[in-house]
């Protein structure tokens, strides 16, 4: 038998990874099938399972691309001459709050399985963990430049900062807002921007405001968004 190359595993990972985005679009996160997930995948279960031992499995990782995909633009636009890390996670908020909430409900979803299973918690756990640990030196470099409070527990604003998003993200999936969650994201991020920032550090008023065009990560693009 013919050895699998390591760029035909990522290709079909890739691929699983895409047909989940696109079933949770379409069903949510607690509607979504196996068999559902596999048809949109065009791949048989055997497959699937040699990649992602459970759906938990499958949108962990997913859900850990997203955030990573996010870390790296974040880390990158830091990096170019001039650059605040502390601005940029202000841009990195202002995005969250005003584009479509695709990955916002994907984690916030995913984490409502929490009493599903023993596995589904383990996996809910390492998510939280990996959230801190990726934007926690992040903010530390900020407190660091000027541009966020120094007196700030940086894991523990972090952290602040997830459960918030992942409250819009359970409303946002649930269809419940009486405004939108564009509307709260606005109000949170105004609020949040009141409490981050030191007192005689200016935000200029396009830092904020809602960027035309698509979002800066394309896996949280929804064709079916208004």
């Amino acid at each position: 038998m013919p050895k699998v190359s390591d760029e035909h595993k990522d290709a079909v990972r890739r691929r699983i990874m895409d047909a989940a985005l696109v079933c949770l679009r379409r069903s949510g996160y607690a509607d979504i099938t196996t068999r559902e997930l596999l048809a949109e995948a065009g791949l048989s279960t055997g497959t699937f399972y040699n990649y992602f031992p459970s759906k938990e499995d499958l949108y962990e990782a997913l859900a850990e691309e997203l955030l990573a995909d996010d870390v790296a633009r974040l880390v990158d636009a830091a990096d170019a001459p001039g650059a605040s890390i502390g601005f940029g996670l202000l841009r990195l908020l202002a995005d969250q709050a005003f584009v479509d909430p695709e990955a916002a409900v994907a984690i916030a979803t995913f984490r409502s399985r929490l009493h599903a299973s023993a596995d589904a918690a383990e996996a809910i756990g390492r998510l939280n963990a990996f959230i801190v640990a990726q934007f926690a030196p992040l903010l530390g470099r900020a407190q660091a430049e000027g541009t966020i409070r120094p007196d700030l527990d940086a894991d523990a604003a972090v952290e602040l900062l997830d459960i918030i998003w992942d409250g819009l993200g359970r409303r946002q999936a649930t269809d419940t807002f009486e405004t939108s969650y564009q509307r709260v994201g606005a109000v949170v991020l105004a609020l949040l921007a009141d409490g981050l920032v030191p007192g005689e550090v200016h935000l200029t008023p396009d830092l904020l405001a809602p960027r035309p065009g698509p979002t800066p990560n394309p896996r949280y693009r929804s064709d079916e968004a208004d």
